[in-house]
């Protein structure tokens, strides 16, 4: 059977301790710990110790991590900013190693609303784009010390602008764009992340976006959204448009070697937390990704 893990961001509240109990529960082995849903800012190395003695108590295993996100981007344009940002990534790299997890999920370029507001937007492409690049340049011995691969995830953010009424070309919210970006950096250090819901989003169809990425995919993001007037949902497998058979033969196509990761936040029919996780293990299971014993 391939790993099945449960994003912790499906779970409100602070602590990870019952989370990860509830996910154990309900018949998950295995997790993405993300960190802005448990408080992580700053310094995520400090909770390492009590995170993984909390996953060994529940017999549970971190497949991926996800980064301290909002400002915490590799493309940031300030140079205090980016600083700021891969000292905090650097520790999150930390953790990831110590908690036994392969791969950490980062965000690229900035979301639009921290960039300043006054100014041309495009101004600022190239400059995030290099950004970008001396980020991971930076972070690839962190990485390699840690045995941990840096996870880049497609974005949702052409989406975001032209909700807001602009012109959504957003660099590097592509996975053929991220595929190109991330060649000439070493395969075991640099990798990618498709989160289907984001490629629909985007207007991308998810399974070739997952075929685009080919060898270097490491992590996915699944969840659902509408077909028609996708918004970054993160619904419950079936519970969105999504072509799902096509999404899993792309993943199979690409002799995929990581977790099946569903990142699931938002309820579609008032669920709460526990059902949905409950309805995504059901999906799993029919699907034959997890055993029905």
């Amino acid at each position: 059977m391939v790993q099945v893990s449960y994003s912790t961001y499906g779970f409100p509240g602070g602590e990870f301790e019952p989370t990860f109990e509830q996910i154990a529960e309900i018949g998950f082995e295995c997790v993405e710990f993300a960190c802005d849903r448990h408080g992580v800012e700053d310094h995520p190395l400090e909770i390492a110790a009590d995170v993984k003695r909390a996953l060994d108590h529940q017999n549970l295993t971190a497949t991926t991590v996800h980064a301290p996100a909002r400002r915490n981007v590799l493309g940031a344009p300030d140079n205090e900013w980016r600083t700021q940002a891969i000292a905090v990534l650097a520790d999150a790299l930390r953790l990831t190693g110590e908690i036994g997890a392969r791969g950490l999920v980062i965000h690229g370029i900035p979301n639009p609303m921290f960039l300043p507001q006054d100014q041309d937007m495009r101004s600022f492409y190239t400059e995030m784009v290099d950004a970008m690049r001396r980020s991971v340049e930076d972070l690839i011995p962190v990485a390699e010390q840690a045995g941990v691969r840096i996870l880049l995830e497609n974005l949702p953010y052409n989406w975001d602008l032209r909700a807001a009424g602009r012109d959504g070309d957003y660099p590097l919210m592509h996975v053929e764009d991220l595929r190109a970006f991330i060649e000439p950096f070493p395969f075991d250090q640099v990798g990618l992340i498709v989160d289907v819901g984001h490629s629909w989003t985007n207007g991308q169809d998810p399974a070739s976006e997952i075929l685009a990425a080919g060898n270097r995919l490491w992590g996915t993001h699944l969840q659902d959204v509408d077909r028609d007037d996708p918004q970054d949902n993160h619904w419950a497998p079936l519970q969105g448009g999504l072509d799902w058979s096509s999404i899993l033969k792309a993943i199979e196509e690409v002799n995929y070697a990581g977790a099946h990761t569903f990142e699931i936040i938002r309820p579609r029919h008032d669920e709460t937390a526990e059902e949905l996780a409950r309805m995504t293990f059901s999906a799993a299971q029919s699907w034959g990704l997890v055993s029905t014993a």
